[in-house]
């Protein structure tokens, strides 16, 4: 067989698009215990914000305060779920505690580049081709929303109640309007970020369904997507390729040899038949760039650096 009848058996673009297997356009970005901690925070803390501003605005209300004593009673009743709600949610999720330790870790440890992040993000939101940072499994931003959470949760319940008891808790009063205040900023651009925001409204889903868009997380948290998904679409791309008929150049009698496929050739590299010549029977041993090596790494390299439809070079001696 010589190199022309061999380069004529390419398969066509066609047929290497109905033989390769398309990568899932969706990948698992949170397991089903993370959202259900999350609407467990942050449904009562949306509600509590909505009644204490509804408190506010009813705070000057003639006696009788029919409406602020009313909107008092839900706002407590909020406060409830705020203490029952996550609690239940961990219990709930206890197949998938192990993450939301993780996701602690992640929320508190900080670097540059989170602090590059947020001083460059302003300007990103106006000029889309300034280029931030890459983040991890959360952003800058999202971090410290994390972190006002998990310390004020506490300090939230623990005021909340002392206001509530009979007598003046004035100080608790003021710390726990100042929590809210300080909280103000970093919920509303929550918010902003998740429903409004045309770049990162569209990982929403993830919060109900826990499944993200493949792209849409590979451009926003790079760094998580290179540690947990990038490998997976190498091997891929490589599983396909491993599946196209494979060339091999015998440096023995000069001819391009057509195999079934790339992984065949892996395949004898464990058998106990050697890999021979198909035209003078000559037992080869594959080589890259002149060295030898094993056969499944050389195969490898090669596919990945020159592709599948390049002949690869053979040295006349057995295989490893």
């Amino acid at each position: 067989m010589n190199s022309d009848h061999c380069l004529a058996a390419e398969p066509t673009a066609r047929q290497r698009a109905t033989n390769a297997r398309p990568i899932p356009s969706k990948i698992l970005r949170f397991l089903p215990g993370e959202p259900l901690l999350h609407w467990a925070l942050a449904g009562p803390f949306v509600l509590l914000y909505l009644s204490a501003g509804l408190l506010l605005l009813f705070y000057g209300e003639p006696y009788p305060r029919h409406f602020h004593d009313a909107f008092a009673i839900v706002h407590r009743a909020f406060g409830v779920l705020l203490i029952v709600l996550p609690p239940l949610a961990l219990v709930l999720g206890s197949a998938d505690h192990r993450i939301h330790f993780e996701n602690m870790r992640e929320g508190w440890t900080w670097n540059a580049a989170d602090i590059r992040w947020l001083l460059l993000f302003p300007k990103n939101a106006v000029n889309p081709k300034i280029e931030l940072p890459e983040q991890g499994k959360f952003n800058a931003a999202e971090k410290l929303n994390f972190m006002m959470v998990s310390t004020f949760y506490p300090l939230y319940i623990v005021t909340g109640i002392m206001v509530w008891m009979p007598g003046v808790a004035i100080f608790a009063y003021l710390a726990h309007y100042a929590m809210a205040a300080a909280g103000v900023p970093l919920v509303l651009g929550h918010i902003f970020m998740a429903t409004v925001n045309p770049s990162t409204r569209v990982g929403l889903s993830g919060m109900f369904t826990g499944w993200v868009d493949r792209g849409w997380a590979r451009h926003h948290y790079r760094r998580w997507y290179r540690k947990h998904f990038e490998f997976l679409e190498i091997v891929h791309g490589l599983s396909v390729q491993l599946k196209q008929p494979a060339y091999v150049l015998c440096n023995s009698c000069a001819q391009v040899q057509t195999f079934p496929s790339w992984g065949h050739l892996i395949e004898h590299s464990f058998q106990v038949e050697p890999l021979v010549c198909p035209s003078c029977e000559s037992p080869i041993r594959l080589v890259r760039n002149g060295e030898e090596g094993q056969v499944a790494g050389v195969i490898k390299e090669h596919l990945q650096t020159v592709g599948e439809t390049v002949p690869i070079e053979v040295r006349g001696s057995v295989v490893a």
